[in-house]
């Protein structure tokens, strides 16, 4: 009896340390991934379904200029780590990796390719540029090719797709075009041009707008729902439900393929909507408003698409295995729009992975952070806004709403006798290692380094971003 004694108390003393370091470890998550809420009243939003606040956390980073041009939108990197920035004028900037030029103070740079003619509309920003994967490889197919959207001027063309819903004039058209050069490393393109897709545009906004790759060498197409204009029933937001026009969508299509209704590019087998009779074939996902800033995470294989609400709420998605429902424009965000006192679809609709009340705010794209100068972002989602402030979610689903925060650089400017820039952000990309880099309207491209790095550093540094006299890294919570 006395040994059974003896038993039941180590029993018991074991159970009370499990407790306790159970409760340690609780309390360790909870402090560091806060997940208090707060009600955002503007959209309607109950008490049952809060909006998550976003807790300030800062990040250790400085910014150390990457390159320069007018107002870039888009960087792009082959696998030798060269650099091509895209100007929202067409002009492409070919910037040498530092192990070309490690003696000098500043990247190299070139002017590479213009993707302007005398077809393109002036009017309408050029928006996104990638490489193919294989673009170095000698031996594939996908050898010197890389993809840019051109805005062209209405009627130059014959469209494959006209909106299903829409205004009845055509605004503008928008071309997918694979370029291909016979020498890669080049530091000015010579080569070919191939139109794969041209789509009739109702409006200003609202376009294509987006390049993604994932692994397998398949192309990811981020397309608007067609124009800004009144919510409902024959107005052009109703293109994104359906699934017999490509608009409010992300096509996925195989470059190097030619079973497309026009011949110039392939359908994947696995497309999640093509066994639909009345579906296009090329729809990977669907319910999307403005779809931007797209880039895929070769590890989870997820591809995240930043969105832009019509009032209150900015988003990122997350599409894995493609054929999502994101909402639009049934919802705006996870919420049902019109707003109707914070009520949510129970089925058939995908949530943002990450939502947030924008006030004067948008979302310009994020990620899946994969780098090694911050381990604390190690795997979490990090996403940008134009006011520049960057946000870090973790990568759970079901956890995104308690772990999204204000990750910011306070010291930065401190540390500089130039007067802060007035701009704001146009996009945020990962580096050939997976590092932050982020593009400015002013015109700048910053990259995020370790502060001891980037005091060593050749390469020029500038204060982080400001408006309203307030670094933008510092703003408050929304």
């Amino acid at each position: 009896m006395f040994r059974s004694l003896i038993n039941t108390f180590r029993f018991v003393g074991l159970f009370c340390l499990w407790a306790i370091l159970g409760a340690a470890s609780y309390l360790l998550v909870t402090s560091f991934f806060p997940t208090d809420h707060e009600i955002a009243s503007s959209h309607g939003v109950s008490s049952n379904n809060p909006i998550p606040i976003i807790r300030d956390r800062e990040l250790e980073a400085a910014t150390v200029l990457f390159a320069q041009s007018e107002n870039p939108v888009d960087l792009a990197f082959d696998h030798a780590g060269t650099g091509y920035l895209l100007d929202e004028s067409g002009k492409i900037t070919r910037i040498a990796p530092t192990v070309e030029n490690p003696d000098s103070d500043a990247n190299e740079t070139t002017e590479y390719f213009d993707l302007a003619n005398e077809k393109t509309d002036e009017a309408i920003p050029f928006t996104a540029l990638i490489f193919h994967p294989a673009y170095l490889n000698e031996e594939s197919k996908g050898f010197g090719r890389f993809y840019a959207i051109i805005p062209e001027k209405a009627g130059a063309g014959e469209v494959d797709f006209r909106p299903e819903f829409a205004v009845s004039s055509e605004h503008h058209q928008d071309v997918l075009v694979e370029f291909k050069t016979t020498t890669p490393g080049a530091v000015t393109f010579e080569g070919e041009r191939r139109e794969m897709l041209r789509l009739s545009q109702p409006g200003i906004e609202h376009n294509m707008a987006g390049l993604a790759f994932d692994h397998r060498g398949n192309l990811f197409v981020a397309i608007g729902d067609g124009a800004e204009s009144k919510i409902g029933k024959n107005s052009p937001s109703r293109n994104a439900m359906s699934l017999s026009n490509p608009y409010g969508k992300v096509l996925r299509i195989d470059p190097l393929g030619d079973n497309s209704k026009n011949g110039q590019y392939g359908l994947p087998k696995r497309n999640p909507l093509a066994v639909i009779d009345s579906a296009i074939p090329e729809i990977w996902c669907y319910g999307l408003r403005a779809p931007h800033g797209l880039q895929f995470d070769p590890f989870r294989e997820w591809l995240c698409i930043g969105d832009t609400g019509k009032e209150n709420l900015e988003e990122v998605n997350i599409s894995g295995y493609g054929g999502e429902h994101f909402g639009w424009d049934l919802c705006e965000g996870s919420f049902f729009f019109p707003p109707s006192e914070g009520s949510r679809p129970t089925e058939g609709v995908t949530a943002p992975h990450v939502e947030f009340g924008r006030k004067s705010d948008k979302v310009v794209g994020g990620f899946v952070y994969r780098g090694e100068r911050f381990p604390i972002l190690a795997g979490k989602i990090i996403v940008a806004t134009t006011t520049g402030r960057l946000l870090a979610a973790k990568a759970q689903p079901d956890e995104s709403a308690g772990g999204l925060k204000l990750i910011s650089d306070p010291n930065i400017a401190k540390d500089s006798d130039e007067e802060p820039l007035m701009a704001s952000v146009n996009a945020i990309r990962p580096g050939p290692g997976g590092e932050i880099f982020i593009l400015t309207s002013e015109g700048y491209v910053f990259e995020l380094h370790k502060p001891v790095n980037a005091a060593t550093s050749k390469r020029h540094r500038k204060p982080l971003l400001v408006m309203d006299s307030k670094l933008i890294s510092r703003s408050d919570s929304i």
